[in-house]
């Protein structure tokens, strides 16, 4: 076709695919196949230059999608490919530059840099972990663009249009708005920080409705089992997967911690893991068991192969990339999925959940707080208390007597 004699031809972005971004065989296959849809179904710009009928091709995949002819999964890979070939046809070459989501709104150049500054403050100092900073960069870019709709001013706002703004993000989104006024505090903390905003600001950053603690979701020990009974340890996805969800059940460790986790921190002598968490910087010991040790060691010596990178877990279809929560998080409702295991969405089963089982089955044979704390890595043991809420054994403990019956009546 015409469209295939403008845009790069598929042995050369094959080729760059494989030595840019460290592709393998598989997901190359995987990527032939969007690629002839791109170039066949949207690149319909015959007469313009490659990247012209590219950007036109992007812009087609997202019509397409509005009307309902592609799913949104498609969209996403057809613009994935599509900035892709973009930055090919400028620079000759292709990075894991963040492709923009479908739909996604901007603010104006000055507060994207901003923006980009206080991510990259966050992300080098390690100030929170993978998921906050990735949730706080969405809030901080909604309060942006209402300022700039508004004629706000970042450094000077007013605790008035502060409250405003917290006001109209309430009654966008309710049940998120405590995390958008601690999105806002570390945002406006780092602005202080750098002498670019007041500290009066955040006297209007203060929690909003009443504190409550939820129940979340546990994990029973008949669900861990099943789930990985369905982990496939002759694959190599397997033996990672088999590692990373031991370490999750056994250790009780976030998965920003495992995701960063490194060789040198894996202590084989006295089968524990020495790490400092990503979420307190409290240094922690944490002893592995004979299966996690095992596990650990099949893959680093039958799957990781030689990197130049520190950590132990490596992305199996780029090579030079560690792990990210949100892989371990789609490989869980995987692998959950193939175990039968189905919850509501309420119960807001992830990662973190294998860590809240742990911490809720020692509660409940007994141990001190104290010890759980220690265990957990806790450097404040009223955050253990939380796990209390979910111990069916503890609340058995403390039942509330029934009001006696009252002149023949019912209480």
């Amino acid at each position: 076709m015409e469209q295939l004699r403008i845009i790069p031809d598929w042995d050369k972005v094959s080729a760059t695919l494989k030595s840019d971004l460290g592709y393998a065989e598989a997901t190359v296959l995987r990527t032939k196949t969007i690629y002839q849809f791109f170039a066949e179904k949207c690149c319909n710009n015959e007469e313009g230059d490659a990247e012209s009928t590219i950007e036109a091709g992007i812009k087609t995949a997202g019509i397409l999608y509005e009307g309902k002819t592609i799913s949104y999964s498609r969209l996403t890979r057809l613009r994935r490919l599509g900035f892709y070939l973009l930055e090919y046809v400028r620079t000759g070459t292709m990075s894991e530059t963040r492709v923009p989501p479908y739909g996604q709104r901007y603010g104006n150049d000055e507060h994207e840099l901003l923006l980009s500054k206080f991510i990259h403050n966050e992300q080098v100092h390690h100030s929170h972990a993978e998921s906050i900073i990735s949730r706080d960069k969405c809030l901080i870019r909604i309060f942006l663009i209402y300022v700039e709709e508004h004629g706000y001013l970042v450094d000077t706002i007013t605790a008035s249009e502060m409250i405003d703004f917290l006001k109209y993000m309430k009654a966008r989104r309710p049940a998120g708005i405590k995390s958008t006024v601690s999105a806002l505090r570390h945002f406006y903390l780092f602005l202080i920080n750098d002498g670019m905003a007041d500290d009066r600001i955040l006297s209007s950053l203060k929690a909003w409705g009443p504190k409550h603690h939820k129940v979340y979701g546990l994990l029973t020990e008949e669900e861990k089992r099943r789930i990985i009974e369905v982990i496939d340890t002759e694959t190599e996805t397997g033996k990672r997967d088999m590692a990373i969800f031991l370490l999750a059940m056994d250790c009780g460790l976030r998965s920003s911690d495992i995701c960063t986790l490194k060789l040198s921190e894996i202590d084989w002598h006295n089968a524990a893991i020495n790490i400092i968490q990503q979420k307190t910087k409290e240094q922690v010991a944490v002893p592995i068991s004979f299966r996690t040790g095992n596990a650990l060691a099949d893959y680093i010596m039958s799957v990781r192969g030689d990197s130049d990178l520190p950590y132990v877990f490596i992305k199996k279809s780029f090579s030079g990339t560690p792990m990210t929560s949100s892989l371990l998080c789609g490989r869980l409702k995987k692998l959950m999925r193939l175990a039968g295991i189905n919850r509501p969405a309420s119960e807001k089963i992830n990662m973190h959940t294998f860590r809240r089982s742990l911490g809720t089955a020692l509660i409940d044979s007994g141990e001190d707080m104290e010890l759980v704390a220690q265990v957990l890595g806790h450097k404040d043991i009223e955050a253990t208390k939380v796990y209390i809420s979910s111990s069916e054994r503890q609340l058995r403990m403390c039942p509330l007597k029934m009001p006696e019956r009252m002149n023949g009546g019912v209480c």
